[in-house]
């Protein structure tokens, strides 16, 4: 900063004798000149209006930072109260999702069970219809219905099963559609909260001006402000002073009132329009100054005169920095302004959601309430196609205990007449001894006999015979199954 033009070694050139003039020293300086430092004195004296604007920008910066101040404070309590709401609402969104993860994952557990029942059922189906109905069987059945039944499958009433089927897949759509619009429920809860951080969140700048928003850097811009006022108002001060010597100069000049006329008449355009030439104060009197005080005073006002530019810059230089620091200081009330009403809109935002909260709850309980009514459903339905599925492996199973049985009625039947054909060969072998032996006797004896000591004397043996005797009079052949046929369904009851 240029050094005052009262500085305190030229106050004290003004009182030392050992810097006074020579004679010859002042005949350098002209009437001329010292006009000439009168009319830039005057003109720097325009520089008043800086230090006024100095006086407003330090006014308004402090009633700015005072009002913004406060502002900050509310709104970082409004912050951090809404902080709080919004953790408990995240809690809150936290348990709906938990409670909505769980449902999903019972519903998936219980939808893989279904799965893996609905497989096995479609593997005992598949072995219904891959298994074919032996020939034998087809020929030897002796019921009309079986005409065209060509597997296992054919006689199986898959109504059950359909409609089992159809109530499955009624009970996952419902339950699908829970799910979607209890997670739309949660996706909406999630959006309003994102739409809450990104409204409190949009005026965050990574520019480096977070120092700004802190109270010290304020406070230290304000105490920057009041120093650039006081040190303006001593510069002007100063200005004043040099002005003031000037006029004493004049008035110890001889002809100094009537360069000043002419100088002002000639540069009048070039001053303010504020500011005169002071000619009230040239025409008051002088006070009374030796020679050697007016020299010493010439010195001074020389060597002032050389600073007036450097301190009129420095007024300037000061002025536009304080500017600056004003135009900074409503920026940062802007955002802060800015942050306030994203808070109460944030708040806005939050009051809407609390009203829809208490339904998000409502509607997860009642999703939580169907899905258990659509489980038990769902659950009864396997236990039914479970049912298929162990009666159509017990028809499997049965079918081939019945391979197994035919065979062993046959191989039964077959030993039945071996023995019903071996006794046959016996009784007949029996009948004929007996037959001749019964025409031995006659021959050799029966010539003796009176003929009515016995009747049954000359009769022929009796003769029997072994019938297959069938219930009711049915007779039902056993078919005869080829022998791999049989040991395939061996292996498989084992």
């Amino acid at each position: 900063m240029a050094q005052s033009p009262y500085s305190a070694q030229q106050r004290s050139a003004r009182s030392s004798p050992s810097h006074s003039l020579q004679a010859a020293d002042t005949g350098s300086i002209t009437i001329e000149t010292i006009v000439s430092y009168l009319v830039a004195s005057k003109r720097s004296l325009g520089s008043i209006h800086l230090v006024h604007r100095a006086t407003t920008i330090l006014s308004d910066a402090r009633a700015a930072i005072e009002s913004t101040t406060a502002l900050l404070a509310k709104t970082t309590y409004l912050r951090r109260s809404l902080s709080t709401q919004l953790k408990t609402l995240r809690a809150v969104q936290f348990e709906l999702e938990s409670a909505a993860h769980a449902i999903q994952q019972e519903f998936q557990a219980v939808i893989k069970e279904l799965d893996d029942t609905g497989a096995r059922l479609l593997q005992c189906v598949d072995f219904l219809k891959q298994t074919t109905v032996e020939e034998a069987f087809k020929s030897h059945s002796g019921v009309e219905d079986a005409a065209g039944k060509n597997t296992l499958h054919d006689f199986v009433d898959d109504d059950g099963l359909e409609k089992i089927k159809e109530a499955m897949k009624v009970a996952i759509d419902n339950v699908q559609n829970d799910q979607h619009e209890i997670n739309q429920s949660i996706q909406t809860l999630e959006e309003d909260l994102q739409t809450i951080n990104e409204v409190l969140n949009n005026r965050i700048e990574i520019s480096g001006t977070e120092s700004e928003l802190q109270q010290p850097t304020m406070s230290m811009t304000l105490s920057l402000l009041e120093h650039h006022a006081r040190e303006m108002a001593q510069g002007l001060e100063s200005l004043v002073k040099h002005f003031d010597l000037c006029v004493t100069a004049i008035k110890h000049t001889e002809g100094g009132g009537a360069a000043v006329v002419q100088t002002m008449n000639a540069k009048a355009e070039d001053l303010p329009d504020a500011i005169g030439m002071g000619m009230d104060e040239l025409q008051a009197p002088a006070e009374p100054m030796n020679e050697e005080e007016r020299i010493e005073m010439l010195q001074v006002l020389e060597n002032d005169a050389a600073e007036v530019d450097e301190v009129v810059m420095e007024l300037q230089d000061r002025n536009a920095e304080m500017e600056a620091h004003l135009d900074s200081i409503y920026q940062w009330r802007e955002r802060q302004e800015n942050a306030h009403g994203d808070v109460m809109t944030a708040f806005g935002l939050l009051e809407k959601i609390s009203g829809r909260l208490s339904s998000y709850v409502v509607e997860t309980a009642r999703h939580a309430t169907r899905w258990h009514e659509e489980k038990a459903k769902v659950e009864d339905g396997i236990a039914g196609m479970e049912d298929l599925c162990d009666s159509y492996s017990n028809f499997l199973r049965a079918y081939d205990g019945l391979i197994v049985e035919v065979d062993r009625r046959r191989t039964a039947k077959k030993q039945m007449e071996r023995i019903v054909s071996s006794a046959h060969a016996e009784l007949e072998d029996l009948y004929e001894q007996d037959r001749q032996l019964r025409l031995n006797f006659r021959a050799d004896l029966g010539e003796f006999l009176p003929g009515d000591i016995w009747g049954g004397v000359d009769a022929l043996p009796p003769r029997y015979a072994i019938n297959r005797v069938d219930e009711n009079g049915f007779d039902v052949s056993v078919p005869e199954l080829p022998r791999s046929t049989v040991e395939e369904a061996l292996k498989r009851l084992r």
